[in-house]
C-alpha cells in the first residue's frame, strides 16, 4: 500500500485510475464473502444486502456512460431494477471491469461528467466513485457479519482525499452525523466516522436470570425457596420465578413436562438458557438485534414477556443466550408476573 499512498502524494490523473481499481478489490472480498442465506440481511445503506450490491454495479455502470457523455438526469432503461440476476459477484466484477476500463481511457480523468446533480470534473467524479466503492464494502461487511477490517494503506488515501472535504460530506445530508473518536484513533476509525458511520457495539449490562428445567417443580421451588433462601417472586403454569431481590427474577424454575426424556445429567436437566440485560429501552434491544444479525446469528424467537422484552440466539454450543431490556413496569406486583407468558413482539 505504500505505493498507493505514494501516487496519492504525487496526485494527477493516475490517482484515480489506481485508487478505483483497489477499492473494486478491496470491495470484491466482501461481496465473495456473503453467504447465501445473507442476500436479504438488513444494512445501513440500500436496505438489505442485495440492494446495497445492486447500488455498487449500478453505480459503476452509470460511471460509464457519463464518462462516455451520457446526461445523468436521463433515465436508462437497461441501468433501471436489479441487475445482479442469478450470479451477483459475476454482475460486480463485470461492473467494476467496465468502469475501470472507462477510467482508465486516454483523457477520462480530465473530462467533465454531467451527473444528475450537474456538472463534475471527471477527477473528482472518480474520486466519489473511489469512495462509494470502499466505504459499501465496509458496510457489506458488517451486514454480513464478516471482518470488517479494512486495507489501512487504501483507506489512507481515502480519508486523506476527503478530509478537506467534509463541509462538502456534511452538506451533502446523505451521511450521518460522525461520532466521537480519540485523538489516537486508527485511520479506519477516524475514516468511518468522517462519514457517519462506527461499528456497532454491544455491551452486557449485566446477567439478568438463568432458567432451568427441572424435573420436580415443587421439589425445586422447596429447594431454591425454601432450603437456599431465595424469594418467590412469581409464577406462571408450568415456572416460578425466585429472586433475591435485585430484579424480578434472578432464577426461573421451569418443568417441561412428559416431553422431557431422561439423560445424562447435562443437558436433559440443567441449564435452560442464559439472560443477559443488554440495556434500558427497545432502541437499544433493536441495536442488539442488529449487531447479532450482523454477525450472521439467527434470531430464533422476539418476545414480549410483560416485563421485559428479548430475543434469543443460540451461543457456540447450542446454549439459548436472552438478551433483554426490562420494562417500566413494577416486578415487584404478583399479577405482573402472572402476565409473563410470551408474546411475539415487533422490533
Amino acid at each position: 500500500m505504500a505505493t498507493i499512498l505514494q501516487q496519492h502524494q504525487d496526485a494527477g490523473t493516475a490517482d484515480v485510475i489506481s485508487l478505483h481499481r483497489h477499492a473494486c478489490q478491496s470491495t470484491r472480498k466482501f461481496v465473495s464473502g456473503i453467504l447465501p442465506g445473507q442476500w436479504q440481511n438488513a444494512c445501513n445503506s440500500e436496505g438489505d444486502v442485495r440492494g446495497l450490491v445492486n447500488h455498487l454495479v449500478n453505480g459503476q455502470l452509470w460511471a460509464v456512460e457519463l464518462l462516455h457523455g451520457k446526461n445523468g438526469a436521463e433515465p436508462i432503461a437497461e441501468l433501471e431494477g436489479d441487475l445482479l440476476g442469478d450470479d451477483p459477484l459475476a454482475a460486480y466484477d463485470a461492473a467494476c471491469a467496465a468502469a475501470q476500463a472507462a477510467w482508465e481511457e486516454p483523457g477520462a480523468v480530465t473530462r467533465t461528467c454531467t451527473t444528475s446533480h450537474g456538472e463534475v470534473p471527471a477527477a473528482m467524479f472518480g474520486s466519489m466513485r473511489v469512495l462509494d466503492v470502499f466505504v459499501h464494502g465496509w458496510d457489506l461487511a458488517v451486514a454480513t457479519g464478516q471482518d470488517d477490517t479494512l486495507d489501512e494503506g487504501l483507506a489512507a488515501a481515502v480519508y486523506a482525499e476527503w478530509l478537506p472535504r467534509e463541509g462538502m460530506i456534511r452538506h451533502s445530508g446523505m451521511f450521518a452525523e460522525p461520532p466521537q473518536v480519540v485523538p489516537d484513533a486508527g485511520v479506519q476509525t477516524k475514516l468511518l466516522a468522517l462519514l457517519g458511520r462506527a461499528r456497532a457495539t454491544l455491551r452486557a449490562h449485566e446477567l439478568g436470570h438463568v432458567g432451568m428445567y427441572v424435573r420436580n417443580l415443587d421439589a425445586s421451588v422447596r429447594f431454591y425457596r425454601d432450603l437456599i433462601g431465595f424469594a418467590e417472586s412469581g409464577r406462571v403454569p408450568g415456572a416460578v420465578f425466585l429472586t433475591t431481590g435485585r430484579s424480578h427474577h434472578e432464577l426461573a424454575l421451569i418443568e417441561p413436562g412428559p416431553e422431557a426424556v431422561p439423560g445424562p445429567r447435562q443437558p436433559a436437566f440443567g441449564l435452560n438458557h442464559l439472560a443477559v440485560k443488554v440495556g434500558n429501552s427497545l432502541d437499544e434491544l433493536r441495536g442488539a438485534y442488529q449487531r447479532v444479525t450482523q454477525a450472521g446469528l439467527p434470531v430464533h424467537d422476539i418476545w414480549d414477556f410483560t416485563m421485559q422484552q428479548s430475543i434469543q440466539v443460540d451461543d457456540p454450543d447450542g446454549t439459548v443466550v436472552e438478551l433483554y431490556v426490562d420494562a417500566p413496569v413494577d416486578w415487584r406486583d404478583p399479577s405482573i408476573i402472572a402476565q409473563a407468558l410470551p408474546k411475539p413482539l415487533q422490533l
